[in-house]
């Protein structure tokens, strides 16, 4: 079992303006003058710019005196695969934003959090600087190790599973390790033009063609994968997208159902997702999910939109093994994967974002607190309020000038009243704020 990273740090911004390379040589410095590990495993996505970013990061690792261990285009989970081989606890990772077409992601997955404020870096000595190594036939572990977690009996069904995925997606290793169970895969890749720059991967355009192939050659399961392979979308047999909460709770109830739990989630988590853990569920801050699964030795753990750790395999999100664990759960019960859906408990639920400026986000949140002290609120991530009538949580995003809200009820009615109520909650204190 590898338990190596415990953080996930996010950096994102456009290419070559918000991140351009000297941005990223300093990040690299930065990170090479902090860490204490004598080398960094990294890689990248087929996008240009990720490559462009991804080597000036590694040249400000090397100029800080720490040995880059490059893979080249390669996922998340296989990447952090093979931390433990290479005695190290940090891995990067750059991509495309699964948001924006036009924006870089850069991922750090670590044993701790790196302060990433700006400060001097010193440059490391001749006879000290880092080494560069290139990583080749890496996918062969990978493979090798989560082929002997899932039960052979999966090769019995010969499932068909239709894959899409961005154009600058790395190998596929999906398709390679469902062949070997005796799968058939059909590929599809998404095109950036035909979205336009703003569509996230997971868009009604892409699940409607995801859907409609499904539907159309008999399929058993579609999928919408990123480029990172750390977030999973799943499309039952029927050709409907499930929600993240309603995946969440067919994981968790498949590992609480063998053993004792916990699992954890974050303040995000739907009822639905707390009546299957049966008072096993952790809650925790968006950033802090990970860290919490390896701190409460979980035996499952997940989030939204779509990302889902398997201790029983490596600490991190994985939606490869995450895709192959739901063809272990269908062969299992012996149930298609809208039948497992169905039986998981569903409330309305609506999400939005209400726009904030960076700068008074915290006074927002601080203002609506008052609104919300009779009702004993939670105070781990935002405000989370749950009464007899469902949950309301509203937090800042770590990425946005905004406030993310997530409203969940019994009804569809009450979910939109309590929605409305809500915006112009908001749309007030910011007003009051403002002094307009």
């Amino acid at each position: 079992m590898i338990r190596m990273a415990r953080y996930v740090q996010d950096i994102r911004g456009s290419v070559n303006r918000d991140i351009d390379c000297q941005f990223a040589l300093n990040l690299g410095m930065l990170i090479g003058d902090y860490v204490s590990c004598k080398r960094v495993l990294i890689g990248r996505d087929a996008h240009t710019p990720s490559q462009l970013i991804k080597r000036a990061i590694g040249t400000g690792l090397m100029a800080a005196g720490v040995d880059v261990i490059d893979f080249g285009v390669a996922t998340v989970p296989v990447i952090h695969h093979h931390m433990k081989s290479f005695d190290t606890h940090l891995m990067i990772n750059v991509s495309r934003s699964p948001l924006r077409a036009d924006e870089i992601n850069i991922k750090l997955l670590s044993n701790h959090e790196i302060p990433l404020e700006q400060r001097p870096t010193l440059y490391a000595e001749y006879e000290e600087l880092g080494k560069l190594m290139y990583v080749d036939n890496y996918l062969e572990s990978y493979v090798r190790s989560v082929l002997q977690l899932i039960v052979p009996s999966v090769s019995e069904r010969e499932f068909m599973v239709v894959l899409g995925c961005d154009e600058g997606s790395p190998h596929n290793v999906e398709g390679e390790i469902l062949n070997q169970l005796g799968c058939q895969t059909i590929n599809i890749t998404f095109r950036g033009s035909l979205f336009g720059k703003n569509f996230p991967i997971a868009n009604p355009s892409s699940i409607a063609m995801i859907s409609d192939v499904v539907k159309a050659v008999g399929a058993d399961m579609g999928v919408i994968l990123d480029n990172d392979r750390d977030t999973i979308f799943f499309i039952d047999e029927r050709g409907q997208l499930l929600r993240d909460q309603t995946v969440l709770s067919i994981f968790a109830g498949h590992y609480l159902s063998r053993g004792d739990g916990p699992v954890v989630s974050s303040v995000v988590a739907s009822k639905s997702l707390e009546r299957v853990s049966r008072g096993r569920l952790i809650r925790t801050s968006v950033n802090n999910v990970l860290n919490e699964v390896h701190t409460n030795n979980a035996v499952f753990g997940g989030d939204e939109p779509g990302m889902y750790i398997f201790p029983e395999f490596q600490c991190c999100y994985d939606a490869t093994f995450a895709l192959l664990k739901m063809l272990e759960i269908i062969t299992e019960e012996n149930r298609t994967l809208h039948d497992l859906a169905s039986e998981i408990g569903k409330y309305s639920r609506v999400e939005f974002s209400v726009e904030c400026p960076n700068e008074f986000k915290d006074t927002v949140i601080e203002r609506l607190l008052e609104q919300f002290q009779e009702s004993d609120p939670e105070l781990i991530d935002g405000i989370r309020v749950e009464d007899r009538a469902g949950v309301i949580l509203i937090r800042p995003s770590r990425f946005e000038p905004v406030l993310r809200v997530y409203i969940e009820s019994e009804s569809p009615e009450e979910t939109q009243k309590r929605s409305r109520d809500m915006i112009d909650l908001i749309k007030k204190e910011m007003s009051d704020l403002y002094g307009e």
